[in-house]
């Protein structure tokens, strides 16, 4: 694993989030049904940055 692979999965993440949105403003019954899932969504850049940064200290991500 290495430094991009982090990067693409921002990027992917970033997809997610945006299609979210659309989701929210197009169909009122998604944010009935996935209040919750779309409140973790928003934590979850926090957590990979976090988490990059452990492996890189355990010297298991490649830069």
């Amino acid at each position: 694993m290495s430094s991009t692979d982090f990067i693409k999965l921002m990027g992917l993440l970033s997809k997610l989030d945006s299609a979210t949105k659309r989701a929210l403003h197009q169909d009122g019954s998604f944010q009935k049904y996935h209040t919750n899932s779309i409140e973790a969504l928003k934590d979850i850049p926090y957590h990979l940055k976090k988490i990059e940064q452990g492996l890189k200290t355990a010297k298991m991500l490649n830069a």
